[in-house]
């Protein structure tokens, strides 16, 4: 196996990154924008004094919503759908590393949804201003969390669309995120039910994502403040569980044989 290539990797990043948005991937701006602003037109005729952060609120919700979408439709089809359309032979045939093309396409679609969640942003920017107020620096955690959010929902959907089918890998990836988003509720299970050994729970929460951990949204809404180490610390966690997550995807596919 040869050593990894930067150029390589970005050479498969730019190509996803564009294939995604000829997929239409920036088309989730136009409902984002009509909840947005209808929401906000909404607001200023049954709400007293309440509407910017009951807007806040509303697009931060639709930015999860729409991103989280994205991200596991998407996710599920980085792999399987270049094995099942055979477009990845050819490119895999080159001096490529099965490494390179996982890695490359991970990165491509974490751009992507990157840029749609900046320019969500700034859209609810423009309606902030539409409405008297403004967006402060502190509010910038919540989308930023969003962000990481999507970041391992990706790696998880890539990782299940690696070794199984796309529907298989979409209703892993379901779970995976519902359960992540409720996982002191997991932590807890044996609170609940008496009976299951102490060590089930204890190991779900170790294997499945945390994603309390980057929900920021009320405290935005709320102008609460957010301890710059928090950031630190929750993107330290992101970035170590997307690299064992995409390492298992690398040796997952390393192993897949392409028929």
């Amino acid at each position: 196996m040869g050593s990894l290539s930067l150029s390589r990797i970005m050479a498969v990043t730019s190509n996803t990154f564009r294939e995604a948005l000829r997929q239409r991937i920036l088309l989730g701006l136009v409902p984002f924008a009509i909840v947005l602003f209808g929401g906000g037109l909404l607001l200023r005729q049954i709400s007293v004094f309440q509407e910017v952060k009951i807007l806040k609120d509303l697009a931060l919700a639709a930015m999860d919503l729409f991103g989280s979408f994205a991200a596991v439709v998407m996710g599920v089809d980085l792999v399987n759908r270049e094995i099942e359309r055979r477009s990845a032979y050819p490119i895999l045939a080159r001096p490529l590393l099965r490494s390179e093309f996982v890695v490359g396409k991970f990165f491509g679609l974490v751009a992507a949804l990157g840029v749609n969640l900046v320019l969500m942003t700034l859209l609810l920017a423009i309606a902030l201003w539409a409405m008297g107020s403004e967006m402060t620096a502190g509010f910038l955690p919540a989308p930023y969390g969003i962000f990481l959010t999507l970041v391992l929902t990706i790696a998880l959907a890539l990782f299940f669309s690696v070794i199984t089918n796309s529907i298989l890998a979409f209703t892993f990836t379901i779970v995976m995120v519902i359960a992540g988003r409720f996982s002191d509720v997991v932590r807890n299970m044996a609170e609940v039910l008496p009976d299951i050994p102490r060590a089930v729970p204890q190991a779900l929460a170790l294997a499945l994502p945390n994603l309390q951990n980057f929900d920021f949204k009320l405290r935005a809404v709320y102008s609460d403040p957010i301890d710059p180490n928090v950031l630190v610390l929750v993107t330290l966690y992101a970035g170590f569980y997307c690299m064992v997550v995409l390492a298992l995807s690398v040796m997952a596919f390393e192993k897949k044989e392409l028929v």
